[in-house]
């Protein structure tokens, strides 16, 4: 029986994004109170360093090999597994700060625990969209994921900062057991397309090797990913020096650092509504090759700015994040539509090992490179060797070929669970 994403599916597909929407607005107030747990416990750099570490490390050491497993398993079941378990590691520490006998290593162990169930999360959600979403809405699903996800990941530590002046810690991570409640409901109700893939009686070691070896021979998509990943590299020295860019090379204050937040926060959710409006672009490489260029143009002109001149900082800001979501979901649509449905959970998630593996890089190196050089002309740097970067890929790789990489895989070969 062959499946094809249609309004039917996509109607399914809107009940259970909404149901890990929810699922995430939990998650994201309980790591804030987490972190915010720890800061105050420990007043350590290093503490915090540790546990933004234990969180990311598993999904890039675990992630390819979680792929596998997202193609070969039931991803429904996979989903629900792995939420519940999340849950239930919250639910312990929930008892553990209630009777008062936490401490600092529960929580790693949590972080840890949480690094691990997202390396199975994230690559099986991701492979569910294209074969629920037809073909033509994909951009657009796309756009809102991205819009509202950000939403959420904003929301979420305003909603926990409140609620620490009114609730003890155990009280406010009830809430993320309580989403997961909320999430599972259209899990089970959802009908979801079962992907098997061809080679039934395939090794573990097979299966893992054969996901390598499509993103090495798919025309086009080793040198993106190798680009996607260079990319995120050169962009993690202004998420990290940013604060000490306006307090020390432009003399700014907490307001002036709240205006430049506040700047990107706000190009980021309009570029992911105007995604979510747009049905999505015919040539999706160009557009994402032009969004990386505005990107990259924006952080040159937040370098650039003349001493304490915020107003224009903001604007520069606003300028690069507003073409974050545009690269960002035409490259998801140009993966979605271009990777086979059976392949998807291994190719998601050694492009999420890629793209999270460069941030511990560039944040160690930002640092000692921003003393030897100044801040500024870090930045600078980045952005114009970003600029080089997608030139010479464009130029001289396959890159601006990876959608005719394959056929477009739209189809299930099982019936939906």
């Amino acid at each position: 029986m062959r499946i094809q994403a249609n309004q039917e599916t996509f109607r399914s597909y809107v009940f259970f994004w909404s149901g890990q929407l929810a699922s995430l607005l939990g998650s994201s107030i309980a790591q804030f109170v987490i972190i915010w747990w720890v800061t105050i416990e420990t007043g350590n750099a290093m503490y915090l360093a540790l546990a933004a570490f234990l969180g990311l490390a598993p999904m890039v050491i675990l992630g390819p090999f979680a792929g596998v497993l997202a193609d070969r398993w039931n991803r429904k079941k996979l989903i629900g597994v792995v939420d519940f378990l999340q849950a239930l590691a919250t639910l312990v520490l929930v008892l553990l700060f209630r009777f008062g006998i936490v401490s600092i290593w529960h929580v790693f162990v949590l972080l840890t625990l949480r690094g691990v169930f997202q390396a199975f999360h994230q690559p099986a959600v991701s492979a569910i969209t294209p074969s629920m979403v037809p073909k033509e809405k994909l951009s657009r699903m796309n756009g809102l994921n991205y819009l509202f996800s950000g939403a959420v990941n904003m929301i979420g530590p305003i909603v926990g900062a409140f609620l620490l002046i009114f609730w003890q810690i155990y009280d406010i991570l009830w809430i993320d057991v309580a989403t997961f409640l909320i999430a599972v409901v259209p899990l089970l109700i959802v009908a979801i397309p079962s992907v098997k893939m061809e080679k039934g009686n395939s090794s573990f070691k097979q299966d893992f090797s054969d996901g390598f070896s499509f993103i090495r021979n798919a025309r086009g998509l080793l040198p993106l990913l190798f680009v996607a990943t260079m990319l995120n590299f050169l962009l993690t020295p202004l998420s990290t020096l940013l604060p000490y860019y306006v307090k020390f090379d432009h003399l700014g204050d907490a307001s002036a650092f709240a205006l430049i937040m506040a700047s990107f926060e706000g190009g980021i959710l309009i570029g992911g509504l105007i995604m979510s409006l747009l049905k999505g672009f015919k040539r999706k490489m160009v557009a994402n090759t032009l969004a990386i260029f505005a990107v990259f143009l924006g952080y040159a002109f937040v370098a650039l700015t003349p001493t304490s001149w915020f107003w224009l900082m903001a604007i520069s800001g606003l300028f690069m994040a507003l073409f974050v979501p545009v690269a960002n979901v035409t490259l998801q649509t140009i993966m979605q539509t271009t990777v086979p449905l059976n392949m998807q959970g291994r190719v998601f998630s050694v492009t999420m090992a890629l793209a999270m593996a460069a941030q511990p890089a560039g944040i160690i190196l930002s640092g000692t490179i921003a003393v030897l050089t100044g801040t500024a002309n870090l930045f600078l740097a980045c952005a114009a060797f970003g600029m080089l970067t997608m030139t010479l890929a464009w130029f001289f790789t396959d890159i601006r070929h990876v959608e005719k990489a394959t056929e477009p895989a739209f189809s299930s070969e099982q019936p939906p669970t």
